[in-house]
């Protein structure tokens, strides 16, 4: 359903934004840490450089072997003092006073300062190398440069420079960096995210150098990354208020659809199950794929129901309906079931073997029930033909007990009505009267001795016609004219369907394409779209017959579009986009589904006459005609309804929101010339604002 797939696609749409937004988190996070590293690794170089040019100018300043260094002392008094060990003791040279001399009180710094004159007289006699040494009491260290040199008596000494660390910080200040004081341990350093190890000698860190600066990792963190969750949030956010709004939205449409489905199942007209639910009954109680129990499927046929129907009206036709349902549905009982299957037909299945003196005596019972629930409605009482066929006695699946069944009933109204009979393979005979009237109708096709009818299309407010459906019938030379449902089954179980329906389509188009711009309404079937070159053929007669491909409306039911309906929806868009429309026809007759209505893009729904002729006398009627009305609309079809009669019948639908109505209200089918039509005539279409509204 689209409402249900709309909520799973928010779903999803949440999903995918939390993953995107932990993966773009991610992300920044990873190419945050790769700029800070790389932005610290510079950084680092930077202060090691700087360090680096300060220990040249050290080395520079430093007085050269065997001269004195008293120039080189008084120099800078605050942070130049000479060291020298011997075995006479340790004395350290420095202006009395000066920053240096307080560091260089300290015992352990002497002590170092001691140990680094040996080392250097070791592995640095020439006095070539520039190291740094810790000096200074505890919280109050600082780093001084150290060189090996020797006096006029060739004694070694060491010159110590001490790090003045105020023009070192105002140079690093200009890139951004901010230095912290020198700190003995790596703990020490507080607030800082940079960080540099000096080392001494031997190549151990002898004091950190820590710093503050302005990375882009504190921009994302204080800027970007609120703002992302805060866009992210938003977003939900809306996401789950559409949720919200569509879930509601789809629990509504789905209950009108399941209000819809339950009509699909049932018969409108008499409450029973129909035609979709007696197939799914069938493949229930008797599937094709392994053996069932003991099944029996009853035909039952009204006799007399066409003399009540052509003297008294579909009215009348309709009340011996429905007593006849209630008939059949309490004499059969709650063991069996019963379904209309169309028209006067019925049918009942029951879960034992039925021999023929059970069959007999339900037809008895059957018989006086109907003549004592229905009064005489025309020249005969109404009474019941049956044909039974029982799973013992024959073998298939239920649909092939429901054609012995419908077989045996053919025998029995032959036999004279009022009969009823199992099934006998001598029946089969009927098949060959079948061929014969194959034959008879191929021939028919071939001479054209089928000619095409037209019932109006009426706008529902107006009554001005808007267009016409072409129904096809039979001239046949003996048996008079052939009605549509005495050939047009054996035509679709042949390719006979066809060529048939090409016919009614070209001829159609023919004789209605110079009157107007009306619509033009053409029942087709499945066998017959799927065929191939269809799609060429239809547009072809448009042009041959110089007729707008918007005037033409193709009709299918339910049952030509369940074959193979992914190859009919592809046809059926690529007629669409060329501007030909397409109607759902007979909804609710028994075989219409609304999972068809989602599957194809119908423009246009009529509803089967079975409803309409309820209006009247069922209460719940008037609200299914409703919602069907309502139900189409938004799914943006147009709505016609089918077998109106009366106006009442009309007003009720056009207040409904049924835009077009066909019966006969407006006018009984008749040929082309019996219409009155002249050339050019300028017939309202269904696109009109009167349709609209």
């Amino acid at each position: 359903m689209h409402g249900r797939s709309l909520v799973r696609t928010l779903d999803a749409g949440a999903i995918i934004i939390m993953v995107i937004a932990v993966a773009t988190l991610g992300l920044m996070a990873w190419t945050t840490r790769l700029i800070d590293h790389s932005a610290f690794e510079n950084e680092a170089t930077l202060v090691r450089q700087s360090l680096t040019g300060l220990a040249a100018d050290f080395r520079e300043q430093l007085p050269q072997p065997g001269l004195e260094a008293d120039g080189w002392l008084a120099r800078n008094v605050q942070s130049h003092a000479v060291f020298a060990a011997s075995a006479a003791g340790r004395f350290v040279v420095s202006r009395t006073g000066s920053r240096i001399a307080g560091l260089l009180a300290d015992e352990r710094t002497v002590a170092r300062l001691e140990q680094a004159l040996h080392a250097l007289e070791r592995i640095d006699p020439k006095g070539e190398r520039v190291d740094l040494v810790r000096i200074g009491p505890p919280r109050d260290e600082n780093l001084a440069f150290i060189a090996l040199t020797r006096d006029l008596l060739g004694q070694s000494r060491l010159m110590i420079g001490l790090i003045d660390f105020a023009p070192l910080t105002a140079a690093l200040e200009s890139f951004g960096l901010h230095l912290q004081p020198v700190a003995a341990q790596p703990g020490d350093i507080l607030h800082a995210n940079g960080r540099l190890a000096v080392d001494g000698l031997d190549g151990d860190p002898i004091a950190y150098l820590g710093w503050r600066s302005g990375r882009i990792s504190r921009t994302i963190t204080g800027l970007v990354l609120p703002v992302l969750a805060a866009a992210l949030a938003l977003g939900l956010f809306v996401l789950m208020l559409l949720r919200r709004y569509w879930s509601q939205a789809r629990d509504g449409f789905m209950g009108e659809l399941k209000q819809v489905e339950a009509l699909a199942h049932t018969d409108p007209l008499t409450g029973l199950p129909n035609r979709r639910a007696l197939f799914d009954h069938l493949q229930n109680v008797a599937p094709a794929t392994r053996a069932f129990p003991p099944t029996t499927v009853l035909m039952l046929d009204l006799d007399g129901f066409k003399s009540v129907n052509d003297q008294h009206g579909h009215q009348a036709g309709d009340r011996v309906l429905k007593l006849a349902a209630e008939v059949f549905r309490t004499e059969i009982g709650a063991s069996g079931f019963v379904a209309r299957l169309g028209g006067d037909e019925f049918v009942a299945i029951l879960p034992e073997t039925v021999g023929d003196g059970a069959l007999q005596r339900l037809h008895y019972h059957l018989q006086q029930s109907l003549r004592q629930r229905i009064p005489m409605e025309g020249l005969v009482p109404i009474g019941v033909s049956i044909g039974a066929a029982s799973s013992v006695q024959e073998t298939g699946d239920g649909e092939d007990l429901l054609k012995m069944a419908d077989l045996a009933v053919y025998a029995a109204k032959a036999a004279g009505r009022g009969v009823a009979m199992t099934y006998h393979p001598d029946m089969k005979r009927d098949i060959a009267y079948r061929r014969m009237l194959e034959r008879e109708l191929r021939g028919a096709i071939l001479t054209q001795a089928l000619f095409v009818a037209y019932q109006p299309i009426v706008q529902a407010l107006s009554g001005e016609v808007t267009g016409y459906e072409a129904l096809v019938r039979w001239q046949h030379p003996s048996r008079g004219v052939i009605q549509p449902g005495d050939f047009i089954p054996i035509a679709e179980k042949s390719d006979l369907i066809i060529g048939l329906g090409n016919f009614v389509l070209d001829r159609a188009l023919a004789e209605l394409g110079p009157h107007g711009e009306c619509r033009i309404s053409v029942n087709a079937t499945g066998r017959q779209v799927l065929a191939p070159g269809f799609t060429d053929f239809v547009m072809d007669a448009l042009a041959r017959h110089r007729v707008a491909p918007g005037r033409l409306c193709l009709e299918l039911t339910e049952t030509s579009i369940i074959s193979d309906p992914d190859s009919l929806a592809t046809i059926m868009e690529t007629l669409q986009g060329r501007g030909i429309r397409f109607a759902i026809d007979d909804f609710g007759a028994g075989y219409s589904s609304l999972t068809h209505l989602l599957r194809f893009k119908f423009d246009v729904l009529k509803i089967d006459r079975g409803f309409i002729a309820s209006l009247d006398d069922k209460p719940e009627a008037p609200m299914i005609v409703t919602s069907v009305v309502s139900l189409a609309r938004s799914l943006g079809m147009q709505v016609v309804g089918e077998g109106i009669e009366t106006p009442a019948q009309q007003r009720f639908l056009a207040s409904a929101g049924c835009g077009a109505l066909q019966g006969y209200l407006f006018g009984r089918p008749a040929p082309i010339a019996e219409l009155g039509l002249v050339d050019d005539t300028k017939l309202t279409t269904l696109d009109s604002p009167v349709q609209a509204a």
